[in-house]
């Protein structure tokens, strides 16, 4: 069917705009299982998802009719790109997306960050299955490259995703900065604004705001170093930013997750050994101060972004191609609300992306900069308490070909499971032929059994 764009649905809403009394009509009773729970809870909004995904606006709901998922919004790396291939049940499956106010809660003046939410959330209650919430990684990247992992909902499930603020259609600017219509003009916040602070208030609002309590985590690199200060505190986070308790973190699925940033780092610049000299000289060259290749020549910048495109291939996705490859790199897709997740993103979302990446590691790949510089995903020894935070399982990934390399992602995993006795809720996964994008490169098995291991802990 012809889709029905975002604007044009919320023009026609009107003849089927709730009421505001409907829209405070209560949030349906948690099931007794999470009535048990003994840690403390998020203060959940009393809509249903869909309503208060605009929340924090005061004007009239701006969320577009509940459709059917279409094969250019979804599936990327999992299914064909074109329409004629999309499954029943994607057609048959609603969704709904708008924006949270999440000014307040990151203190930036009108920040809010898109929300996208695929499946009914009554059906998936009363099937007694739990929200998946993704996080995506960068930092300054979408959701785009990880929208595969929609896939899960074809079992009634709710699957989450949200592109983090200054990111693809989460872009921002600063007040004096949002009026003008240039990359150059669209002023960026000061530097120093976007932390991993910032990013962990903003995932506990969206969470608070959408009723997200109860869910299991699925988050790739950066998503799952946001993840782990999310559960458990530390690197500049306050404890306790899940707001949800101990109880309201389901599983965690946590991709090509390093030890430390400066772990990473070095895995890179080893990695840059199995590349051909040229290349890997450029690269080194290109990262210096965060230039990303523009403080070198025509010649240079040229090379610069052929290794980088061979870099990616090797390290990051073997099988990324089209919009799922563009949303690979830092201001790569998202262009705002009503755009397609494959559309290419305008000027400010460039500068937003980057002010992002700026903030977040100096424009670097291949340098400990920026406000990762630092980070530690065992800050304070806490790695020994995530067993216990998420009592239904910890799940790590690594792809055989990341750059990080397997003895650092199992750094982490060790720091998790050598306090437990028996480990069995806390395990380790090496996926062969593939990058730090196994829901990419190795797509069908991964959700396979990202599903199997979710299904097995919703209750």
């Amino acid at each position: 069917p012809t889709p029905t764009r975002a604007l044009d649905a919320r023009a026609r809403r009107s003849d089927r705009a709730p009421s505001r009394r409907r829209l405070v009509r209560a949030f349906a009773a948690a099931r007794s299982d999470r009535a048990a729970d003994d840690g403390p809870k998020l203060d959940l909004p009393r809509a249903s998802r869909r309503d208060v995904l605009v929340r924090g606006f005061a004007s009239a709901l701006i969320l577009p009719r509940s459709r059917a998922a279409l094969a250019d919004d979804l599936f990327c790396g999992y299914y064909s790109q074109n329409s004629a291939v999309v499954p029943q049940w994607a057609r048959e499956t609603p969704w709904s997306e708008g924006y949270v106010d999440t000014s307040a809660a990151v203190g930036l003046e009108g920040a809010k960050t898109f929300v996208r939410i695929l499946g009914d959330q009554k059906k998936a209650e009363g099937a007694g299955l739990t929200p998946v919430l993704c996080l995506h990684g960068g930092p300054g990247l979408g959701f785009k490259y990880m929208d595969g992992l929609e896939v899960l909902a074809s079992e009634k499930r709710e699957v989450a995703s949200y592109d983090q603020i200054g990111c693809a259609r989460s872009p921002y600017a600063s007040k004096k900065g949002q009026n003008q219509t240039t990359a150059a003009a669209a002023l960026s916040p000061p530097s120093g604004t976007y932390t991993p602070a910032l990013f962990a208030d903003e995932l506990a609002e969206v969470r608070r705001a959408t009723g997200l309590g109860r869910v299991h985590v699925v988050a790739h690199g950066w998503g799952g170093m946001l993840a782990l200060d999310h559960v458990l505190g530390g690197n500049g986070v306050d404890g306790g930013s899940s707001g949800g308790g101990v109880a309201s973190i389901a599983s965690l699925t946590l991709v090509s997750v390093p030890p430390s940033y400066a772990r990473l780092i070095a895995d890179r610049r080893e990695a840059l050994r199995q590349m051909p000299g040229e290349y890997a000289q450029v690269l080194l060259d290109g990262d210096e101060g965060g230039a990303g290749g523009g403080n070198l020549s025509d010649a240079g910048r040229k090379l610069y972004e052929t290794a980088l495109d061979e870099w990616t291939r090797r390290f990051v996705s073997k099988r990324a191609a089209g919009a799922c490859y563009r949303g690979l790199k830092v201001a790569g897709a998202g262009a705002g609300f009503s755009a397609r997740a494959n559309d290419p993103p305008d000027a400010l979302g460039v500068a937003s992306a980057r002010a992002v990446a700026r903030d977040m590691t100096g424009g670097c790949l291949f340098n400990e900069a920026g406000s990762l510089r630092g980070w530690d995903a065992d800050d304070g020894g806490r790695l020994a308490m995530l067993a216990a935070a998420v009592p239904g399982g910890v799940r790590f990934v690594v792809g055989e070909d990341d750059a990080l390399s397997e003895a650092g992602a199992r750094e982490v995993y060790d720091a998790v499971a050598r306090v437990e006795m028996t480990p069995t809720n806390v395990s380790f996964e090496t996926i062969p032929d593939s990058g730090s994008c196994v829901h990419l490169d190795k797509s069908a098995d991964f959700l396979e059994s990202t599903a199997a291991y979710v299904a097995a802990r919703d209750a």
